[in-house]
């Protein structure tokens, strides 16, 4: 059986400002004016931060992507949103599913933006790195980790750092740098090797350019680009950013 990947939910952003007691909504469709440009539109720097102690708010919506073969495999379910107005289920539909139609669900990293809606599926096997679950109790706390570790089945940690196999043609990388326990894919179609990068790769200037956030200390920039060699060791002619669409790659 050929494998084959679709993208399910395309990547927006919008950001926000706190302003005489109302929130302020901006909005740019080109992701690097999404990102660090609108920040400097609103006047914030590096030297105000660290960023969540700053007057600006990120309201992302990330690439989910689905691939299809021996199972099928649900990779960054996405934000709060998308699963309670059912935006992803209707994302499904599309390609004739359900949610009871998801084998297996892997979330890149668990910012909320990626991994909120991994609770619509209970006691389905979960993909994640094994350092994640660190990062994710600093954000969120250990009560509701552990509340979300035990809605879901098993729970499969990538730690190895070469690749692991998940099936036929799909496999998981580790790729540290957004957060110490971050992952990617690498699948291989049947007309192309794509890489599901998450925010491995946030937007198509860090695969080409390695323009990498502003915000990212000097250690996470090292992992970074440490990272994205490893992912371009495997020659993927089309990559899938988590907040750009998807692109071709000259190899």
């Amino acid at each position: 059986m050929s494998t084959v990947v679709d993208i399910l939910i395309n990547p927006v952003t919008l950001r926000f400002s706190y302003h005489n007691n109302e929130l302020i909504y901006l909005f740019s469709s080109h992701p690097e004016q999404q990102l660090d440009e609108m920040e400097k539109l609103m006047g914030v720097s590096t030297d105000d931060g660290p960023i969540f102690d700053t007057n600006v708010g990120f309201l992302p919506v990330a690439t989910t992507t689905l691939i299809r073969g021996e199972k099928n495999i649900l990779v960054d379910p996405g934000n709060y949103h998308i699963g309670f107005y059912s935006i992803l289920k209707r994302a499904l539909a599309s390609k004739n599913l359900t949610y009871e139609d998801i084998d297996i669900v892997a979330t890149t990293h668990t910012h909320s933006d990626h991994a909120a809606s991994i609770v619509h599926f209970r006691n389905k096997p979960w993909i994640i790195g094994d350092k994640e679950f660190e990062d994710m109790i600093a954000i969120e706390g250990k009560e509701i980790v552990e509340a979300k570790k035990s809605m879901m089945g098993e729970i499969i940690e990538i730690s190895d750092e070469d690749e692991t196999k998940i099936m036929e043609d799909v496999y998981a990388i580790t790729t540290p740098g957004h957060t110490n326990g971050h992952i990617s894919f690498i699948v291989k179609t049947d007309n192309e090797t794509v890489l599901i990068a998450g925010d491995q790769t946030m937007t198509k200037e860090e695969y080409c350019n390695r323009k990498f956030s502003r915000w990212y200390p000097e250690e996470n920039l090292k992992q970074l680009n440490k990272s994205l060699d490893k992912a371009k060791n495997y020659k993927p002619d089309l990559v899938i950013p988590g907040h750009d669409r998807s692109f071709q790659t000259s190899k």
